[in-house]
């Protein structure tokens, strides 16, 4: 049985009801944005409609995700939807605004991550759950670089309620990029998901509710309102998924040393 049936606290709801949330925005900024993609040139004509379908179809999956039906064909839709839509549109121009395009590959890793909830074999949850790790560790360890590259506007980009915003601005680029890279160390993988997730919904309390009150109308503050939800539910989903294999690892090995004793 998967984990996300066993769970008796289904953190996958929080990350797949960010992404309900990304696909209404889609619909009210007539662009399929999820992951910021960059906007189409100008001889495509294919906006309001194109928006509304992806929207759709992304809402239609994310529910099924949510009522457990086919949660596993469902959640790897929708990171095929988040490639198609988003990642492939960053392609072109990467490096041109490389920080969102690694945010759109983090948010289909997420999809990949809550599929590996719902996997029933374990080497599809493993090969699930390595993927999208390396694509929500590539945008951590990027995020974090960020911070020291645009350390002036991530200060100015704190609430003033906030104090130290120097040492803010640093030390969080720091935790960013030790987890991304604690997802590969095996003793620490539960940890960096864990601490991951509670730093990233502690931004979503503490400084996206606030901007977001302070301007609804601001399209960039809505999106990192509805971002920093979903991708602490994928890291809070990691890190059951990581609990649950090295629980699995420990209950197999005393069985091999109870039948060696025997």
């Amino acid at each position: 049985q998967s984990f996300a049936y066993r769970s008796d606290i289904p953190c996958w709801i929080f990350a797949v009801a960010g992404m309900i949330a990304l696909a209404i925005i889609s619909f009210l900024s007539q662009d399929f944005i999820a992951g910021r993609p960059p906007a189409w040139p100008d001889t495509f004509h294919i906006n309001p409609l194109f928006a509304y379908l992806s929207g759709s179809i992304l809402i239609i999956l994310s529910v099924a995700v949510l009522l457990r039906k086919q949660g596993y064909r469902a959640s790897l839709s929708i990171a095929l939807v988040l490639f198609l839509c988003s990642v492939l549109r960053h392609l072109p121009q990467f490096m041109a605004d490389w920080l969102n395009s690694y945010k759109s590959i983090a948010l289909m890793g997420g999809a990949l991550i809550i599929a590996a909830a719902f996997a029933s074999k374990a080497q599809a949850r493993q090969i699930l759950m390595i993927i999208g790790s390396i694509c929500v560790a590539a945008f951590f360890i990027s995020a974090g670089y960020a911070h020291f590259k645009f350390a002036a506007f991530v200060k100015d980009f704190i609430p003033a309620y906030i104090p130290a915003h120097s040492f803010f601005t640093y030390f969080c680029g720091i935790c960013l990029v030790a987890g991304g890279v604690g997802l590969f160390i095996p003793r620490l993988n539960y940890w960096a998901a864990l601490l991951s997730g509670i730093m990233v919904l502690g931004w979503f309390i503490l400084l996206h509710i606030p901007r977001f009150v302070a301007n609804m109308n601001d399209a960039s503050d809505r999106m990192g309102l509805c971002e920093s939800f979903t991708i602490a539910g994928v890291f809070f989903v990691l890190a059951g998924l990581h609990a649950k294999t090295q629980s699995s690892t420990k209950n197999a090995k005393r069985a091999e040393d109870t039948l060696r004793i025997a």
